[in-house]
C-alpha cells in the first residue's frame, strides 16, 4: 500500500466517525433539549390510587387459651380497573385470567345474583327490590345492588325488573362482548366485569379482590401471561386448628349481593371478608380489626414504582391496619372433642334408625363448654365439601344443639315437680297414689296410663316426689299437672327458659311450651285435659338442645337462670390487655326454696344411683343426678331419646343435655353423659394440677 492510499483510507474513516459522532449527537439533543420535557414527562407519568388494606382477624381461642382459628399468610389476585383499560383489550384479559382460573381450579369472588350456566336464572328471590318490616310494623322497600348497578350502567331496552336471560344478553351488549364467547363463558365474564364497572365509581378504591389463596402454580401461570392490571398481593386467610366445634365456630366469606347494603352502611368495602355465621359472625365488630389505607403509584404498564401508608389529613397519622382483637371462648376443645366422638361412637348403634343427635355441657352460671351436633364436618374442608354437605339427607350443615325442637318428653317433669312444690299443689312428702290409668275424667273412654302399666300390667303405688321423678311416674305428673293448671305449668317453664331463646350469641331457635297460646298459633282448640299431657312434656311443647342444659343448670343452681354465653374474654391483638370481660348477670332469680330443690335433686340423684340409669353411673368418680326422657315422633318409628344430668350431687358444677333422633329409650344415652363426666372430671383434676386457667396451652 503505497503513502497516498493510506491517507485516503485514513481520511473516509475519519469522515465516517465524524458522521456517526454528529448524529448521535443531534440524538441526545433532540432527546434532552428540543424534546427533553415531553420525555421527562412520559418517564415519570405515573398513575396514583388508593387501595384498602385488610387487616388480619383476630384469634379465636378456647377458654383456656388453645387457638382454635388463626390466621395463615398467602396470595390474593387484585384487578385493577384504572390499569386495564376498556373495550376488547380488558375483555380478553379477563377472559385469559378466567381461563387460567378454570385449568388451575381456582375459583373467583363476584355478586352477580345469576346462575353460572345457562338456562339462567336468579338466585336470589328478589333480584330488584328487598321488603323489610321496621319496629312499628311498616314495610320499607329499598333497591338491591343489582338494581343500581342496571341503573348505574343505563343499560337501554331492558324490561323494569327483565328476567335473568334478558340481563346477561343486555349486559353482553353493554360491555361489547363477542359472539364467538360462549354462553358460560360470557356469563363469567360480564359478572367481573360488573365488579369491576361498581368499583370504576369509586375514585379513591378501584382495587378487586378477584380470587384468595392463590397457591404457587397459579401465580406462575398468571406472571406467564403478563395481564395487565392483574396483581398478585400477599393477603391473610382463615386457619382452623381444630376438626371440632364446626356448627360453633362458624365461617368467614365474601360480602353477599343482599347483604351489601347492611355492610355498606357500617363503612366495610366491597372486597371486605366478614363472619357469615357461627362465632365468626357472632362476634365480628371484635374480630374484624380497622383496615388501612395505602397510597399506591403506578406506571403505565402497571408495575409498582411507590407505596406508603395514607396519612389522615385530619389526624396526621399513618393509616396502617390494626388487628383484630382476641377471643377467648367458654368452649373448653378438649371436652367438644371428647363430646363429639362418644356421639359418633354411640349413636350409630342406639337403633337401626338413630342417626342424628346433639349433646350440650354448660356451667352454673351459663358458660357453654361444649355444644356438639352429629353428624358434622371438617371446618377445614367445609368449602370444597359444601356440595357434598348440602345435600347429605342427614344434615350435617344443621346445628340440632342450638336450632333442633324436641319435644322433651319426661325430661320436662322437673319443671312440674318443681313448680308444683313452690305452689303447694303438693308436699315433699305427700304421696300419691299410681293406679296405672289415670281416672280424673270417668268420661274418656281411652284414659291415659302410666308408661309402667302400659309395658309392665303394673303400678308404682303411692310415690312422693322424689321418687316418682326416679320412676318416672305419669300418673304423678298428671295429677300434680291438674292441680297446678297450665297457666302456671306454662309460668315455670318460661322461668327456667323453655321454650324461650336462652340468650346465646349465635343463631338459635325458641321453641314454645304446650298451652292454649301455642294451641292457637297452630289453629287448635285447647282442652283442660291436655294439661296432663303438657304436664309430661308432650303436646306442643318443643324445646332445643341447649335450652334443655341451662334449665337444669337453673334447677340445680337454686333458681338462678342465667343466660347462656360463649363469650369469655377478649384480649388485645397482642395478648397485653384485656379489654373485655364477661360478667354473669341471672336474667331472673326464680327463688326457689331449697328444700324444694333438693327433693328434685333427690330424684334425679335416685335415677343416676338406683335407677334406670344406674349402670352407667356407678363407676364415675362424682355422683351424679339425672332424668331420662323419651318423646315419640310416629307409631312407625323409634321415639327421640332424651336425658339431662348434672354433677357432682352435692355441689353442681356442670350440666349436660343429650337428645339421639330415633334413639329408643332415653336410658341408652346414659353411656354417652357418663363418659363425657368421666372425660371432664378426670381432665379437670389433671388440668388444675398442671395448668391455671387462661395460661396458653400448646
Amino acid at each position: 500500500m503505497n503513502k497516498k492510499q493510506f491517507h485516503l483510507r485514513s481520511r473516509v474513516v475519519m469522515l465516517f466517525l465524524a458522521v456517526v459522532l454528529t448524529a448521535f449527537g443531534w440524538v441526545l439533543f433532540d432527546l434532552q433539549v428540543v424534546n427533553g420535557s415531553y420525555f421527562l414527562e412520559q418517564s415519570t407519568r405515573k398513575i396514583a390510587n388508593t387501595e384498602t388494606v385488610q387487616a388480619a382477624r383476630g384469634n379465636i381461642l378456647d377458654r383456656y387459651g388453645r387457638v382454635l382459628v388463626s390466621n395463615r399468610a398467602t396470595y390474593q389476585v387484585t384487578l385493577d380497573t384504572s390499569l386495564m383499560g376498556t373495550g376488547q383489550s380488558r375483555n380478553e384479559t379477563v377472559l385469559a385470567l378466567l381461563e387460567v382460573c378454570r385449568e388451575q381450579g381456582v375459583s373467583w369472588n363476584e355478586t352477580l345474583p345469576v346462575t353460572t350456566t345457562p338456562p339462567f336464572r336468579y338466585t336470589v328471590d328478589n333480584p330488584f327490590q328487598t321488603v323489610s318490616v321496621d319496629e312499628s310494623g311498616n314495610e320499607k322497600r329499598r333497591e338491591t345492588q343489582l338494581a343500581r348497578l342496571v341503573a348505574t350502567l343505563n343499560l337501554k331496552d331492558l324490561p323494569a325488573e327483565p328476567s335473568a336471560q334478558e340481563l346477561v344478553l343486555a349486559l353482553r351488549n353493554y360491555f361489547k362482548v363477542e359472539q364467538t364467547v360462549g354462553q358460560t363463558e360470557g356469563r363469567a365474564l360480564v359478572g367481573v366485569l360488573c365488579e369491576l364497572a361498581l368499583r370504576s365509581k369509586d375514585i379513591a378504591r378501584t382495587a378487586y379482590v378477584f380470587a384468595q389463596d392463590v397457591d404457587i402454580d397459579f401465580i406462575t401461570v398468571v406472571k406467564e401471561r403478563q395481564l395487565i392490571g392483574v396483581r398478585i398481593d400477599t393477603a391473610t386467610v382463615r386457619e382452623y386448628n381444630t376438626t371440632y366445634a364446626a356448627h360453633l365456630l362458624g365461617q368467614v366469606g365474601s360480602i353477599y349481593q343482599e347483604e351489601w347494603e347492611y355492610y355498606m352502611d357500617k363503612g366495610y368495602s366491597m372486597n371486605d371478608i366478614v363472619g357469615k355465621d357461627g362465632v365468626e359472625q357472632a362476634f365480628e365488630d371484635i374480630l374484624r380489626g380497622t383496615p388501612g389505607v395505602k397510597d399506591v403509584e403506578y406506571n403505565q404498564t402497571g408495575k409498582i414504582i411507590n407505596e406508603s401508608w395514607h396519612v389522615d389529613p385530619e389526624t396526621g397519622q399513618a393509616q396502617v391496619p390494626q388487628p383484630g382483637d382476641n377471643l377467648m371462648l367458654t368452649l373448653d376443645i378438649k371436652l367438644q372433642e371428647a363430646v363429639e366422638e362418644a356421639l359418633e361412637r354411640y349413636v350409630p348403634g342406639m337403633t337401626e334408625e338413630s342417626q342424628k343427635a346433639a349433646c350440650v355441657v354448660v356451667d352454673m352460671t351459663g358458660g357453654v363448654l361444649a355444644s356438639a351436633s352429629y353428624p358434622s364436618f371438617d371446618p377445614a374442608t367445609y368449602r370444597q365439601d359444601y356440595y357434598a354437605l348440602s345435600t347429605d339427607p342427614l344434615e350435617p350443615l344443621f346445628n340440632r344443639a342450638l336450632q333442633g325442637l324436641y319435644a322433651p318428653g319426661s325430661t320436662f317433669k322437673m319443671a312440674v315437680a318443681a313448680g308444683a312444690l313452690e305452689e303447694g299443689a303438693v308436699t315433699r312428702t305427700e304421696k300419691i297414689e299410681d293406679t296405672g290409668r289415670y281416672k280424673h275424667y270417668e268420661r274418656i273412654e281411652d284414659q291415659p296410663m302410666c308408661w309402667y302399666f302400659r309395658q309392665y300390667g303394673r303400678t308404682h303405688g303411692f310415690e312422693n316426689v322424689s321418687e316418682a321423678i326416679r320412676d318416672s311416674c305419669n300418673v304423678y305428673f298428671y295429677e300434680a299437672g291438674l292441680r297446678m293448671g297450665i297457666e302456671k305449668i306454662d309460668q315455670y317453664a318460661a322461668l327456667f327458659g323453655l321454650g324461650e331463646e336462652t340468650g346465646l350469641e349465635l343463631y338459635e331457635r325458641a321453641g314454645e311450651v304446650a298451652g292454649p297460646e301455642s294451641s292457637k298459633r297452630h289453629g287448635q282448640t285447647w282442652y283442660e285435659g291436655e294439661t296432663m299431657y303438657a304436664a309430661i312434656g308432650q303436646g306442643n311443647t318443643q324445646v332445643t338442645p341447649i335450652q334443655l342444659a341451662n334449665y337444669v343448670a337453673t334447677l340445680v343452681n337454686g333458681g338462678s337462670h342465667y343466660p347462656t354465653h360463649l363469650l369469655k374474654t377478649v384480649k388485645s391483638s397482642d395478648f397485653s390487655r384485656v379489654i373485655e370481660e364477661y360478667q354473669s348477670q341471672p336474667r331472673d332469680q326464680i327463688g326457689l326454696d331449697s328444700a324444694n330443690v333438693e327433693a328434685v335433686k333427690k330424684g334425679m340423684g335416685m335415677v343416676a344411683s338406683e335407677g334406670s340409669a344406674a349402670y352407667y353411673f356407678r363407676d364415675l368418680p362424682v355422683q351424679v343426678g339425672a332424668k331420662t326422657g323419651t318423646a315419640q315422633v310416629s307409631r312407625n318409628s323409634e321415639a327421640h331419646a332424651l336425658l339431662v344430668a348434672f354433677a357432682p350431687y352435692e355441689d353442681p358444677e356442670i350440666a349436660i343435655s343429650i337428645v339421639v333422633e330415633h334413639g329408643g329409650s332415653g336410658t341408652l344415652v346414659s353411656a354417652i353423659a357418663a363418659e363425657i363426666f368421666e372425660y371432664y372430671f378426670s381432665a379437670k383434676d389433671a388440668m388444675d394440677a398442671a395448668v391455671t386457667e387462661n395460661t396458653l396451652v400448646r
